[in-house]
């Protein structure tokens, strides 16, 4: 069950709406372009974007052109080859969060382009990606804030025979 309000999940019916508010006509602060959502970058840009996802498509990839200038976007996820220049992410000076796969973290690191904004990251990774690259990516953009790096342990010695 969906509702715009607590109240109106707990008690459904009983709250009457007034005439529409300013909050219903506003396009809304999350934004999904995908397969089965918005189209296009450009449907999903309005000054008050906050987080846009870019999810599966099978389009031609994404230019972020046009939420270059939005002064809420606070968050980009972007799934593997959605986006057309992934350097086009370091003129979103206002990125807090940013989710990539490793090809676009890549391109961005080479570049010296990871916006200093973020507060959080997360790289996306597929079954085709071991775990160790990760690390490494993990830890090349953990000390570009000067953050702990993964730590790692290896383990080596002989199990005997199973029983």
């Amino acid at each position: 069950m969906i509702a715009d309000s607590l109240t109106q999940l707990v008690l459904p019916g009983r709250v009457k709406r007034g005439p529409r508010s300013r909050a219903d006509v506003e396009p809304p602060a999350v934004a999904h372009v995908n397969i089965r959502s918005l189209r296009s970058v450009e449907a999903a840009a309005h000054p008050a974007l906050e987080v846009l996802s870019i999810g599966l498509w099978e389009g031609e990839p994404f230019s972020l052109e046009p939420v270059v200038n939005l002064p809420r976007l606070r968050t980009l996820r972007a799934e593997p080859g959605t986006l057309a220049e992934p350097l086009e992410i370091s003129r979103l000076t206002g990125l807090e969060f940013l989710e990539l796969c490793p090809k676009d973290w890549r391109v961005l690191l080479d570049a010296d382009a990871v916006p200093r904004s973020l507060l959080a990251a997360s790289i996306n990774v597929r079954n085709d990606v071991g775990p160790l690259p990760a690390v490494d990516l993990s830890n090349e953009i953990l000390a570009r804030w000067d953050r702990p790096l993964i730590t790692r342990t290896v383990l080596e010695g002989n199990l005997g025979p199973l029983p």
